[in-house]
């Protein structure tokens, strides 16, 4: 920002400066245009000032960018020795990784357990999925039975007339909501029949 006024300063005594000598030469040629010439010449000054001025503009603005930039990277490295800092010096060496505990097995006994309860959890997994694929599959056989004798019961009932306009409706919304329900339970199912074939 100091550089910029300083600069800006100096571009403005440099330009009366200018505009001083040029106007005294001019008048000392004796010229009848001097007051002509002197227009002239200060108007290109002013524009040689403004083109000036735009690319001092422009060379502070990418020093302000490069700086920021710079100060950016500063502070993002303070953040990472902060943080390497405030590490317990216990700690150094391990990570999160499996086997840094392995106690008193080799590496390959290590893997090899670690591979055994790998097998052992995607078998338990799987036996559950086809448990819970086997429920559902019973869970939407008894829902379409339900809503089965819901309509039959809901035909006698219209057919009868023991309910109104009304409640029929109502009855016809119930069992179009189970509908939805039961084919997006079916859906599932069906995606969890998809992940056993697999």
């Amino acid at each position: 920002m100091k550089k910029h006024i300083i600069r800006t300063i100096g571009l403005s005594v440099a330009l009366g400066l200018t505009i001083a000598v040029t106007e005294s030469a001019v008048a000392q040629q004796g010229n009848g245009n001097t007051n002509k010439q002197a227009t002239e010449s200060s108007e290109e000054q002013e524009a040689r000032e403004k083109n000036q001025n735009a690319k001092g503009n422009k060379d502070h603005q990418k020093n302000n960018k490069l700086e920021e930039k710079q100060e950016r990277a500063q502070r993002d490295r303070a953040q990472a020795q902060g943080k390497q800092d405030k590490q317990p010096a216990d700690d150094a060496g391990k990570g999160n990784a499996y086997g840094q505990d392995k106690g008193e097995m080799s590496g390959r006994e290590f893997g090899q357990n670690r591979a055994a309860e790998a097998r052992m959890t995607g078998e338990e997994r799987k036996a559950r999925l086809v448990t819970t694929v086997d429920e559902g599959d019973s869970k939407v056989k008894e829902a379409r039975d339900r809503i089965a004798k819901a309509k039959d019961e809901l035909e006698k009932n219209r057919k009868s007339g023991k309910m109104s306009d009304a409640e029929l409706n109502e009855r016809r919304a119930a069992i179009e909501r189970a509908e939805n329900a039961v084919r997006v339970l079916e859906e599932r199912v069906n995606a969890g029949r998809a992940r056993l074939q697999r």
